[in-house]
């Protein structure tokens, strides 16, 4: 027993070394290995699409303006000249299409839309294939705490007629109790989730 212990030392060694780099660093591992490859993507409904005033609500998933630094994306919705919503960014602007409801006079933020005739919309979800543990999440208010984490990433690509492209990339994390299993993906505002990117062409 004890010379097989020391002919398999270095390879115990070698696998402790990995649980410690998991337990210890598993959210960075899963970021890397993120950048590699993730789990198969999965088509969510591109529609009803609108703007709550946080960020953009489509399909039944609220997809913030939340950066993954916990500022708000640089993006503003205006309404133009032939009742049109438009998306401001640093990068340009795109046409959404046109606003379906009325500019509120009490100042709510909320606006409907429709794509425009011709557009093609796609949804996507991809899941981190690496959860990492969560030893020491603790809620506020008592009750269980989470066992894992993961990442799921979010794709929204707008393509018009013209050629112009608009495509918002999200990461929101969720969370695995023993309860009741995985959770809805979230943004946590944990520095980590959020708005990743916009891109307009």
């Amino acid at each position: 027993m004890l010379s097989a212990i020391r002919t398999y030392w270095p390879a115990i060694i070698l696998v402790l070394l990995v649980v410690a780099a998991w337990l210890s660093m598993g959210r960075r591992l899963a970021e890397c290995l993120d950048r590699l490859v993730t789990a198969r993507a999965q088509s969510l409904p591109a529609s009803p699409i609108e703007y709550d005033g946080g960020g953009l609500v489509i399909g039944e998933q609220s997809m913030t303006f939340g950066q993954s630094n916990n500022l708000r994306a640089d993006l503003e919705l205006v309404t133009d000249f032939p009742n049109r919503v438009v998306l401001c960014a640093r990068q340009g602007r795109f046409i959404l299409g046109p606003r379906t409801n009325p500019v509120d006079s009490s100042g709510r933020p909320e606006i409907s839309f429709v794509p425009e005739r011709g557009d093609e919309l796609s949804f996507v979800s991809r899941a981190s294939l690496l959860p990492w543990r969560a030893p020491f999440e603790f809620p506020v208010f008592g009750g269980p705490s989470p066992r894992w984490d993961r990442y799921v990433f979010y794709t929204l690509v707008w393509k018009k007629s013209s050629g112009a492209r608009l495509e918002m990339s999200w990461r929101y994390e969720m969370q695995y109790y023993a309860e009741r299993g995985w959770t809805r993906p979230v943004m946590r505002w944990n520095s980590h989730t959020g708005l990743l990117s916009v891109r307009i062409q």
